[in-house]
């Protein structure tokens, strides 16, 4: 190759790196015509003793799901029992491998991906290949770019091509991209004759920008005098739009039979030869004088992946000079020569009708039934905005342009689902169709865009809907509401939900008493909210709802409302556990943000870090907003308590960005309370003060939970610690007036801790810090139990009272080892020096272990094996044998016993992170 050598030496490291088990993947992006499908050869050659997969995007075949991995991984299909059993039905049934017996999840379709390339690169390095990655179908190109971004430490090289900006910044997050220039006048040189003028061959590299297909195709049509010169060159050249005006005349000396086996190419390029051939046949062209002319032209060419055009660009000109006549032609040929229960059958004759046809409408909706079953959600919505096109009622095709709507919603297509949105809304529409229209783009906003425009969009459907689509609208209109901080409405959404609840139902059932808890509690009467608050959790873990994974929602919600650490959360969280194994990731991600924070109520704080990045993790690969940022704040939380304080602060201006990006950053009391944390983690109380006080003059303090002045306990520390005494007994008297007697026992104790901060006589301290204690001993809460007593220790060795203060802070100092918080380890530690005495030493490491080893080390603590633990966290069993290896060397751990005895969730006297 000429003028390819960076390319060819970046091929050779990423191979090199693949053969000691290293994975990387590298996208090579340029205008057509740059060698990009020649790049692709050439790193197949270059990978001798690997295992070569490989496909290629087919613009025909977009819309259709999982085209393109079937293709990639039908060579590997062997090793499909080599992979977790979830998996392996998720990915057969997606390609058509088994009968589907239930819905193959993408997230599980794409973790089978990974799992099942990981396999095959047990037995060889492997190579996957992907051209025009712009043409691969949405399901194929998701399962294939998360594969290439977790893959770790596997003998796996992804090298995908794609033309320049044809893909979306977003969709190609963490992926390095190479892009692809024209040769220079020094490489094509190389390339043409060698009695060639050097300004003949600097006005083609201008005039072609250096493109290799153009300047071979310009070359061809040159004679010897313009080569040195001596005659001028054809103006003007034949490249670009121009280029394809040589195709042009190539394509229109072909005879009607060759050319109509290009159309018929053009159409449908999956198709066989066999295929071509009889549908020729049948339209009276001899089938093999067409398809040799078609080869011996130029235009079709055969190699190891059967006939297809020389270049993307003469398919390009075919489908540009065929007319819409024989297009349509073409379709319904190809149509009567595809099995009846193909999908494609279906496709070719929509193309091919001239006008509505309620029939051929009603077929392709059962398509999208079809794909929609096999979570192909992209082609659904193609097949039932087609299908809308199709149909004579204009209600009718409302109807499904708002079901098309809802599936490309659920596929993350953005800009389609507003296009079709804008199509329903801007038709007459009937009620039900805007609705649903609406709702959809009420969900989009709250997921991918603004919670003050979701409240709108939300609003307008709840005028236009009935049943259980209105509660569930209503429902995420009250917590929209609640998240920009506008709590006297809840109240209001309430009592509509009451009103047109049925209560015979559970899933509204549990949606009414959940928005009428929110209501209570933010009225300031706990007792009751308690009460319907206790009937939502009892209906969540119901065996009627055990199947809908989207109750656990307002379920966990409830529980940071009362602030309640019982069995219903264990059995919560359990539940979410059970959410993740089957990959249902549009809940994954918020209940492990909500799980994150139940987990570090119960002193769980190893499996807060593990949930809280892995909800991190899959957020920023999969582009979620929704929640995301309460999950990376809770990393961040988890990062500042145990001193990581620079990667604490990368987490927390992701989390800004992302609270930006919903319009909530200016009421997101959630996000100043993790700010001020993490800033008293490093010693900056200063900054506390201000972003707490922020919020104080915004609204007055409201807490994560709306509950009054819930930003004063952080507060009221960082008075006192800068000295500002009046300042903090004022706030702590503030709050004790603001809480109920009623509360629940969670915020009870915070504001008696806050007396004791604040107290200038050291009996009434020594009283509050006491009262705090009794309080904080039914919740559960270790962090802040230990929290109090780091304080109250404090308070008394600076009152002389050393054998006292000892025995609260050797207790603090245990608790935070076994909560493997090493930052407030070291401050208990620091302090019970200060009175004398020897703090144990705990055996804290000096290199923490990140959240994705943590979940590593969990599970294996529960005896799952690294293929099990592999499948839990959507990795390969070498990445975790990579991430294990880590937690061994920086907690010398000698076997997985005795890492079990220090990970062991919910061990008593446990010492997460620390050797037995």
């Amino acid at each position: 190759m000429v003028g390819r050598d960076g390319e060819l030496a970046a091929f050779g490291r990423l191979l090199a790196d693949a053969e000691v088990s290293r994975s990387g993947v590298l996208l090579i992006e340029g205008e057509p015509g740059l060698g990009k499908s020649t790049l692709l050869d050439a790193v197949q050659s270059q990978a001798a003793g690997f295992s070569r997969l490989s496909t290629q995007g087919v613009e025909s075949e977009s819309v259709l799901a999982h085209a393109g991995l079937l293709e990639l991984l039908t060579p590997v299909r062997q090793l499909l029992d080599d992979i977790p059993a979830p998996q392996a039905e998720a990915l057969g049934t997606a390609l058509g491998w088994v009968r589907p017996e239930a819905p193959a999840d993408p997230f599980l379709v794409a973790a089978a991906t990974l799992s099942l390339l990981a396999a095959a690169a047990e037995r060889a390095p492997v190579l996957v290949t992907v051209d025009d990655l712009q043409w691969l179908d949405r399901e194929s190109t998701a399962a294939i770019l998360f594969a290439a971004r977790r893959l770790g430490q596997d003998a796996v090289a992804f090298v995908l091509t794609a033309r320049t900006g044809s893909i979306h910044r977003d969709l190609l997050r963490g992926i390095p991209v190479l892009p692809l220039t024209g040769l220079t006048s020094g490489d094509v040189s190389r390339l043409v004759p060698g009695t060639a003028a050097d300004a003949v061959v600097d006005r083609l590299v201008a005039d072609t920008e250096g493109n290799p297909l153009a300047l071979l195709e310009v070359a061809q049509q040159l004679d010897k005098a313009q080569w040195v010169g001596a005659a001028p060159l054809p103006s003007p050249l034949p490249v670009g739009d121009r280029l394809l005006g040589h195709y042009q005349a190539l394509l229109t000396e072909m005879s009607a039979g060759a050319w109509r086996a290009v159309v018929l190419f053009a159409l449908e390029q999956s198709v066989d030869s066999t295929t071509v051939a009889a549908t020729l046949a049948a339209s009276g062209t001899e089938p093999a004088g067409a398809l040799d002319e078609a080869h011996h032209r130029g235009v079709l060419i055969s190699d190891a992946r059967g006939l297809r055009f020389r270049h993307p660009l003469l398919r390009t000109a075919v489908l540009r000079l065929a007319t819409p006549a024989q297009q349509r032609e073409a379709h319904l040929a190809l149509a009567e020569h595809l099995p009846a229960d193909s999908p494609a059958r279906w496709w070719h004759l929509a193309e091919g009708s001239a006008g509505p046809d309620d029939v051929l409408a009603d077929e392709l909706a059962r398509v999208a039934a079809t794909d929609r079953s096999r979570l192909g959600f992209a082609a659904a919505s193609a097949a039932l905005e087609r299908s809308g096109l199709l149909t004579r009622s204009r209600e009718h095709a409302a109807e499904r342009f708002a079901a098309a709507a809802e599936d490309a919603f659920v596929a993350g297509d953005v800009a389609r689902t507003r296009a079709l949105v804008e199509r329903v809304l801007d038709g007459s529409a009937p009620a039900p169709a805007r609705g649903r229209a609406l709702f959809t783009l009420g969900m989009l906003e709250q997921y991918a865009g603004s919670v003050p425009r979701s409240v709108d969009h939300l609003s307008a459907a709840c005028d236009l809907l009935d049943g259980l689509l209105l509660v569930r609208a209503l429902t995420e209109l009250a917590m929209a509401q609640f998240r920009l901080n506008e709590l006297a409405a809840i109240s209001q959404y309430a009592n509509r939900v009451g009103s047109v609840a049925d209560r015979s139902d559970p899933e509204q059932r549990l949606l009414a008493g959940f928005v009428e808890g929110a209501a209570l509690m933010l009225r300031g009467e706990p007792e009751a909210a308690g009460a319907a608050f206790a009937e939502v959790r009892s209906l969540a873990l119901s065996d009627e709802l055990r199947d809908e994974p989207r109750v656990l929602l307002p379920m966990a919600l409830s529980l940071g409302f009362t602030g309640e650490t019982g069995p219903d959360m264990v059995e919560g969280l359990a539940r979410t556990d059970d959410v993740r194994h089957r990959g249902a990731v549009g809940i994954l991600i918020p209940l492990l943000a909500i799980s994150a924070a139940g987990r570090a109520w119960l002193g769980d704080h190893a499996g807060a870090f593990a949930d809280a990045g892995e909800a991190a993790e899959l957020s920023e690969q999969l582009d979620y907003v929704a929640d995301a940022s309460v999950a990376v704040e809770m990393l961040a939380w988890q990062l500042a308590a145990r001193g990581v304080h620079d990667e604490a602060s990368l987490a927390l201006a992701r989390a800004h960005a992302l609270v930006a990006r919903a319009g909530v950053a200016g009421v997101a009391a959630h996000h100043s309370l993790t700010v001020a944390f993490c800033a008293l983690c490093r010693g900056d109380l200063a900054e506390a003060v201000r972003v707490l006080e922020a919020r104080v003059a915004a609204d007055g303090g409201v807490g994560s939970m709306g509950e009054p002045l819930g930003v004063a306990p952080l507060l009221v520390e960082a008075y006192a610690g800068l000295g500002r005494s009046d300042e903090a007994a004022a706030l702590a008297g503030r709050l004790a007036e603001a809480t109920s007697p009623s509360a629940p026992a969670r915020m009870l104790a915070l504001v008696n801790r806050c007396q004791g901060i604040a107290a200038a006589r050291v009996e009434d301290a020594v009283a509050a810090y006491e009262t705090a204690l009794a309080a904080h001993a039914t919740t559960g809460d270790e962090f802040e139990t230990a929290r109090t007593r780091l304080l109250f220790g404090s308070r008394l060795r600076r009152e002389g009272r050393r054998s006292a203060a000892r025995e609260h802070l050797r207790l603090a100092q245990d608790a935070f080892a076994r909560m493997d918080l090493s930052h407030w380890a070291e401050q208990s530690a620091h302090e019970l020096a200060a009175t004398g005495a020897t703090a144990r030493k705990r055996g804290t490491p000096d290199e923490p272990l990140t959240s994705q080893e943590t979940r590593v080390a969990l599970l294996v603590a529960e005896g799952k094996s690294n293929k099990e633990v592999a499948a839990a966290l959507f990795l390969s069993p070498k990445t975790v044998e990579h991430h294990l290896g880590s937690v061994f060397r920086k907690r010398g751990f000698k076997s997985r016993s005795e890492l079990a005895g220090a990970f062991a969730r919910g061990a008593p006297g446990r010492d997460p992170g620390l050797p037995s």
